[in-house]
């Protein structure tokens, strides 16, 4: 039986990215269909009421509010299209992910009219449909982060993760979705939770641990 699956993201994260390469080949296994779910850490993190939040100051919002205009006009599998570009882009080519072109360019990549990008920008309503699906997942799930899986098309059991550090080959790929089911289905299971020994091999990842270096070296010399 193929299981409908919500996956909620953010483009910001890397470990969210890699999850979602693993389901995105669940369902070309014919395994799962995928649905997709925005959730935006900036404004869970946010130190304030959601009123005062500003999108344009955010770095993940104009891609953001762009997934939810591609998933408005063209569906889900359209949308699924687009993160995976706006992924590769931020996360192996290391562009900017809140520039205007970046965007525009990964909706070029996923086969999308780049204008998208400036009619999600136009219409506020992008920006409220990205809060109230946030909000609306935190208030009926408990959910802090992404990668974060939703089943029966997003109204079912939901849990953060699983959170992996490299898409796996097509066996343990369904292996692991046959533990990620059952614990989802088992209404009393909680949680399980292990540290991050390794990281995602991504440019991203790698860039940023060398930036963080570098930082760590000149404040000891200074």
């Amino acid at each position: 039986m193929k299981e409908v699956i919500q996956l909620y993201f953010d483009p910001r994260c890397p470990w969210c990215y890699q999850t979602s390469r693993w389901a995105l080949r669940l369902e070309e296994l014919g395994r799962i269909e995928l649905r997709w779910g925005v959730f935006c850490l900036e404004l869970n993190n946010f130190d304030g009421p959601h009123d005062d939040f500003d999108p344009d100051g955010s770095k993940s919002a104009p891609a953001l509010r762009t997934a939810i205009a591609v998933r408005n006009a063209m569906g889900h599998a359209a949308c699924g299209r687009f993160y995976a570009a706006i992924g590769r882009r931020y996360f192996f080519e290391l562009e900017d992910l809140s520039a205007p072109s970046v965007v525009q360019a990964a909706l070029a990549d996923a086969d999308l009219d780049p204008a998208l990008y400036d009619q999600a920008i136009r219409d506020l309503g992008t920006w409220k449909q990205v809060r109230a699906e946030h909000e609306r997942l935190v208030d009926e799930t408990g959910a802090f982060g992404v990668p974060t899986l939703r089943l029966d098309a997003g109204d079912g059991p939901c849990m953060f993760g699983p959170v992996i550090s490299e898409p796996p080959p097509d066996d343990e790929a369904l292996e692991l979705f046959g533990h990620t089911l059952w614990l989802l289905r088992n209404a009393n299971f909680h949680e399980l939770k292990g540290g991050r020994a390794v990281y995602p091999d991504l440019p991203h990842i790698k860039n940023a641990m060398a930036e963080r270096a570098a930082a760590t070296a000149s404040a000891v010399s200074s």
